[in-house]
């Protein structure tokens, strides 16, 4: 079966640094796959590659059997791909209902009502929050927000970049029982976090990040299982 998103043997670079060596994934659709590695190890370089910034030096990134290695970022999510940031990056002078509107952009506003439904469901404080301002609301507010402003979208596939990132446990908890739903309605979600057991026990298979080279591979148990992960990664647990 031919994968979702493919990444075939991608370099990056930031000016002469060289971020990314190498690096070949994939994402089958239906799938949650994660990638786990320490601060600084191109985690977030690759997502930011996936969406053309920056582009890749060379390789290729194929999505729905489509080469959207030099596609335009706003092109790439009208192909079905959506992004949630590391650091959320939602409008913080425009209110919840606003930001959502904002994540229609790629499929237009003929699902609008129905989707911001489906978005209060999964996410009953953004009901309460709907006419707030985001800027004033808590961090996990604003990740729920970031997250269903991308699925507001409707794409196939979503990728997240630290979701968990200075959340407290009570609301990381929160947001990744959030994400066990969204795989269950048929996203595919590629998740890049820093909190591996998290990510590891969520994902059916997991790839290590190590100074910009993948150098592990496997189903999230057979990571966590691994000495030199839970060495290195899951605090020797």
């Amino acid at each position: 079966m031919t994968p979702i998103l493919q990444v075939n043997n991608i370099d990056a670079y930031y000016g002469p640094i060289q971020a990314l060596r190498g690096v070949s994934l994939e994402v089958h659709e239906g799938e949650i796959v994660t990638l786990i590695g320490a601060n600084g190890a191109g985690k977030s370089t690759l997502l930011m590659s996936i969406f053309g910034q920056p582009r890749v030096r060379s390789g290729s990134i194929y999505f729905a059997g489509e080469d959207i290695t030099q596609v335009a970022s706003h092109q790439i999510a009208r192909r079905g791909l959506s992004q949630v940031p590391e650091g959320r990056h939602i409008f913080p002078a425009m209110t919840v209902d606003e930001n959502l509107l904002m994540g229609t952009i790629p499929v237009g506003p003929e699902f609008v009502e129905a989707d911001r439904a489906t978005m209060f469901a999964l996410f009953p404080r953004l009901k309460e929050r709907c006419n707030q301002r985001a800027g004033t609301m808590s961090g996990g507010e604003q990740q729920m927000l970031a997250i269903a402003r991308a699925l507001m979208g409707r794409p196939r596939m979503i990728l997240l970049d630290e979701p968990s990132l200075g959340l407290a446990p009570k609301v990381i908890a929160a947001v990744f029982e959030a994400l066990k739903h969204i795989a269950a309605s048929g996203k595919t979600i590629f998740l890049v976090e820093q909190n591996a057991n998290q990510a590891l026990a969520l994902a059916q298979r997991a790839y290590v990040l190590v100074n910009g080279a993948v150098r592990m591979q496997g189903t999230g148990a057979e990571l966590m299982a691994n000495p030199e992960v839970r060495q290195a990664y899951l605090g020797g647990h």
